[in-house]
């Protein structure tokens, strides 16, 4: 695997990772919202995480040459956005508020606070971890192209 396809998996991983963080504060800070832009109240984002194939001209020339196994392929991450259903709430009984409806509920968002801070805590490290292999790689590099100057 070259540094160039361990620099694309970490800059995929930590995109991944900021999306996630993202979607969890939102989360967090529309916990209490029970109207948006569109009349409806807010719904969970979740990230869902899929594998994707990176491409290695070199390994794919390897692998037609009979050099390389055609089974070890580099994969990275894709990540997108879902929604959680209109049906997704917790009704709290709540007859002054402004959006209850004729028997005095309101729909509320189904966000778990304690859930959304875990997971911004995870992606906040999972971000760390790509950072790090980012940086190395970089490092490494560096290194590799200093070793004609000593």
């Amino acid at each position: 695997m070259s540094l160039f396809t361990i620099v694309k998996i970490a800059t995929q991983g930590m995109t991944a990772q900021r999306e996630r963080l993202e979607a969890s504060a939102a989360n967090l800070a529309n916990a209490n919202t029970t109207r948006t832009s569109s009349g409806k109240h807010y719904q969970r984002r979740d990230i869902i995480f899929e594998t994707t194939e990176i491409k290695e001209t070199w390994r794919e020339n390897a692998v037609r040459s009979g050099l390389s196994d055609p089974d070890s392929k580099p994969a990275g991450v894709k990540s997108s956005i879902v929604l959680a259903d209109e049906d997704q709430f917790i009704l709290r009984h709540d007859p002054g508020h402004p959006d209850a409806d004729e028997n005095g509920n309101v729909k509320m968002p189904d966000v778990d606070p304690l859930e959304e801070t875990v997971n911004m805590m995870s992606a906040a490290r999972s971000f760390e971890a790509n950072a790090t292999v980012f940086n190395t790689a970089k490092d490494l590099a560096r290194v590799s192209l200093n070793l004609g100057d000593a």
